[in-house]
């Protein structure tokens, strides 16, 4: 499935030289195969002050309530949740392509554009990371799990990191797309469970990844089930939030 993925690689670049993702301009020599170093300046990165929980930009002025509204009535299981990108413009559409384009490579520019993020390389170093996972049924119709992905690239550029596929889901939910705030929790409740044979070690911090965080009511979902199995420290991360 590799070599599925990445058929844009090696000889094909020869012959169809590529164009950046977003400025749609010849790609320069670099590290990134499909994001240019002026696409990257694009994409628009979540700076402080932001959610100490979720990790939502607080816009505007700041006042002395900095309650954010994404976490109301949530109570998340995760300790504290980091995500580099704002999920709107180019960052938007390169997710897009991700999940429904059949494009997983263009996660592996995404996450390592990501990395440029202190606090993003800070929050995830030295942790077990938890790829989100899909249904088997929507994996086997997609060919890839793009939070597996996103994990598995971030985990080899950063010390002290590992990936644990630690979760299943067992029920086919809905698309989280169009559901409300109230509607994403209750379609997501219950739907994950430990993978068999998984076992969590209470010492280990492990991070729940995956593409984008908008409620939270997924990560918060996968979290509830590492701490149930025993896990004592359970943050999360995602590439984008909104």
């Amino acid at each position: 499935m590799a070599l599925l993925d990445d058929l844009d690689r090696g000889l094909l670049d020869l012959i169809f030289p590529r164009d950046c993702v977003v400025t749609r301009e010849p790609m320069e020599f670099g590290p990134r195969r499909h994001l240019s170093a002026v696409g990257a300046l694009e994409l628009t990165r979540i700076d402080d002050p932001r959610c100490l929980r979720c990790g939502h930009p607080f816009d505007g002025t700041l006042e002395d309530d900095r309650s954010c509204p994404h976490c109301l009535g949530l109570n998340p299981a995760f300790g504290r949740a980091v995500c580099p990108f704002r999920a709107r413009g180019p960052v938007r559409e390169i997710i897009h392509r991700i999940k429904y384009g059949g494009c997983p490579w263009l996660a592996d520019d995404l996450a390592d554009a990501a990395l440029e993020d202190t606090l993003f390389r800070r929050h995830l170093t030295g942790s077990v990371l938890v790829p989100v996972p899909l249904h088997a049924g929507r994996r086997r119709e997609r060919g890839y799990n793009q939070a597996e992905r996103i994990a598995d690239f971030l985990a080899r550029r950063l010390p002290g990191c590992a990936t644990a596929s630690l979760l299943r889901k067992q029920t086919e939910t809905l698309s989280q797309t169009r559901l409300d705030r109230q509607e994403r929790r209750a379609n997501v409740r219950r739907a994950f469970r430990l993978a068999e044979g998984a076992k969590v070690d209470p010492g280990r911090r492990y991070v729940v990844v995956d593409d984008v965080l908008t409620t939270g009511a997924t990560l918060h979902a996968c979290a509830a089930t590492l701490r149930t199995a025993g896990a004592s420290h359970v943050d999360a991360a995602a590439l984008a939030h909104g």
